[in-house]
């Protein structure tokens, strides 16, 4: 590995982004808490929030419209607390680990209101090139993506 790609695993695994989600009623269940489910929508917003914040050329709306979609892999989740409609979440992404052909991602959902753990999200995301239906290699994309 050269050290411009060095250079771009680098400031991937050094970034680190926070964003704040509001429980919407749709994401409560019954018991009016969040559904397990939705915890899942929640770190896919962080997943976007750090990618958009990592300054570059593209946002994750442009690459989709590029033919580039970031899938999911594998996901594992430890569930701790519990958020209720009207709640505020707040995501707390970074990077664990940069892969030939995926990238995993580390996501900590904290209730804001009492700064409560309420799960850990460990990701493992690819980058599919959407007109050749190939994975792509994580250097590749990642050129194309932060530069």
């Amino acid at each position: 590995m050269n050290k411009a790609e060095l250079a771009l695993k680098q400031k991937l695994l050094d970034a680190k982004d926070t964003t704040r989600v509001k429980v919407r009623f749709n994401d409560t269940d019954a018991m009016g808490v969040v559904h397990f489910k939705n915890y899942m929508v929640y770190f896919d917003d962080g997943f976007v929030s750090f990618m958009n914040s990592l300054k570059n050329n593209h946002t994750i709306e442009e690459m989709i419209h590029d033919g580039i979609a970031c899938g999911v892999k594998h996901v594992n989740i430890t569930y701790e607390g519990s958020a209720k409609f009207g709640d505020y979440v707040i995501v707390k992404t970074s990077v664990k680990k940069i892969g030939i052909t995926s990238i995993t991602f580390n996501h900590e959902l904290f209730k804001e209101s009492d700064d409560s753990l309420l799960a850990k999200v460990e990701a493992v995301r690819f980058a599919l090139d959407l007109n050749s239906n190939q994975l792509m290699n994580m250097i590749t994309f990642l050129e194309y993506f932060l530069k």
